[in-house]
C-alpha cells in the first residue's frame, strides 16, 4: 500500500519509500527518542503549514499507507516517550494548555494534565515508562536559561526537578531501565562553553555522564539510551587524535567508550530498542545513514537521505528504527521539500554488522 520505493541501495538492499507524501514540509519529529509504537505499525509526522494549509501532527501507518490527523495546527514537539502505545504532546485546549496523548492504534485521544503558564514556557518534555512522570525544561519569564520541572501525573503535584544557574538543560528523556532517571543535557551559557550530560532521579540528585572534558571533547547535544539499559549513546566532535567521535558511557565509569565510526563524523544518533545497535548521519555528500553493532563494533551504510540542510531541522535527518529493527525513519529535504522516509530493511542484513 505504500506504492513503488523511490529509491533502492545498491549495497544494502535497503528500499526507501516516500511516507505521508504531502506538499507541505514535514520531518520525523526527532530520532533520538523515536515517535513510533511497539507495534512497529504506526509513526508520528509533525507537518509544517504552507500558504493556506495549516500544519499539524498525523499518525502514519505504515502498513496501509492510511494517514490520521490528530492535531491541526503549529505543530508542537512532542513528549519523549519512545516505542509507545501513546504520542504525549502539548496543545490548548479550551484556552488551557494541556498535556495530551493518543492512542497510535484506536486514535483515542485524553487529557492528561494541564500546564500551568506561571510556571513559564514549555519544552517538549518527557513521561516516564510508567506514565507516571513528567519531566520538563522550563522557562520561567525573563529567565535565560531552563530549569527541569516535575510532575506526577497521578497527584498533579509539580514540583522543581533541578535548577542549575547559568545552564540551558534539554533534550530531556525517561531512561527505559526501571529506574525512572532523566537524561538531561546542559549547555553552560552564554555561548555553550561547556554541555554537559547527565541523569536525574525524582529526588533531584543528579549525576554526570563521562562526557564533555576531561573525558571527551565537546559533545554534539545528540545522546540516547541504550535500549533499556543504564548507559548512553553520543556523538562529540572528532578527536584530532584517534578520530573518535561517538561513545558509550554510564554513570561511574571513569571515562566513556569509544564505538567505532564509518571513519567520518557521526552527527545526529540513536539507539534500537534492544539496546544492539546504533543508527547515526554523517555529512557526507549524499548524507548516508550508518548503522553500527554496539557489540562487535562493526557498522555499515544503510541507504543515503539525500537531505539538502538549509539551516532549518526538518533537513536533519535524525533517523530511528520501529522497534523490530525493520524500518529506519528519516527526514530529507529533497529537491527542496522535506519530508519523511523509511528504509525498509532486507531480511538478515543486520546479522552481517
Amino acid at each position: 500500500m505504500l506504492g513503488e520505493p523511490v529509491e533502492v541501495d545498491e549495497e544494502s538492499g535497503a528500499k526507501v519509500y516516500l511516507l505521508g507524501a504531502d506538499e507541505r514540509p514535514a520531518d520525523n519529529i526527532y530520532g533520538e527518542q523515536p515517535y513510533s509504537d511497539p507495534a512497529s505499525r504506526r509513526i508520528a509526522i509533525r507537518y509544517y503549514s504552507q500558504g493556506d494549509l495549516r500544519g499539524g501532527i498525523e499518525i502514519f501507518d505504515l502498513y496501509d499507507g492510511s494517514r490520521h490527523e490528530i492535531l491541526s495546527g503549529k505543530p508542537p514537539f512532542p513528549a519523549f516517550h519512545p516505542w509507545s502505545d501513546w504520542l504525549y504532546y502539548r496543545q490548548t485546549v479550551d484556552g488551557v494548555p494541556m498535556l495530551r496523548r493518543c492512542n497510535y492504534t484506536t486514535l483515542e485521544i485524553e487529557n492528561i494534565a494541564p500546564l500551568p503558564p506561571e510556571r513559564g514556557s514549555y519544552s517538549y518534555g518527557t513521561v516516564s515508562p510508567d506514565h507516571r512522570w513528567f519531566a520538563v525544561a522550563v522557562r520561567p519569564e525573563g529567565a535565560e536559561v531552563t530549569r527541569v520541572d516535575l510532575l506526577d501525573i497521578e497527584s498533579g503535584e509539580w514540583r522543581v526537578l533541578l535548577d542549575k544557574p547559568g545552564y540551558l538543560a534539554k533534550h530531556e528523556q525517561f531512561s527505559r531501565d526501571g529506574r525512572n532517571k532523566v537524561l538531561i543535557q546542559l549547555n553552560q551559557m552564554p555561548d555553550v562553553k561547556q554541555v554537559l550530560l547527565g541523569e536525574i532521579d525524582l529526588s533531584g540528585e543528579m549525576e554526570l555522564f563521562p562526557a564533555d572534558l576531561p573525558h571527551t571533547l565537546r559533545p554534539t547535544g545528540h545522546e540516547a539510551w541504550v535500549g533499556d539499559k543504564s548507559g548512553i549513546f553520543f556523538s562529540t566532535a572528532v578527536d584530532p587524535d584517534t578520530g573518535a567521535n561517538i561513545y558509550v558511557g554510564a554513570v561511574g565509569d571513569e571515562g566513556p567508550t569509544v564505538v567505532p565510526n564509518p571513519g567520518t563524523r557521526v552527527g545526529h544518533v540513536s539507539v534500537t530498542a534492544d539496546g544492539r545497535f546504533w543508527i547515526g548521519d554523517t555529512g557526507e555528500e549524499g548524507v548516508p545513514i550508518y548503522i553500527g553493532n554496539l557489540e562487535t563494533g562493526r557498522c555499515k551504510r544503510l541507504a543515503f537521505s539525500r537531505t539538502e540542510y538549509d539551516g532549518q531541522q526538518w533537513a536533519h535527518a535524525h533517523p530511528y528504527m520501529t522497534a523490530d529493527n525493520r524500518w529506519v525513519i528519516f527526514t530529507a529535504r529533497r529537491n527542496g521539500l522535506p519530508q519523511v522516509y523509511g528504509a525498509y530493511l532486507v531480511d538478515g542484513w543486520l546479522e552481517g554488522i
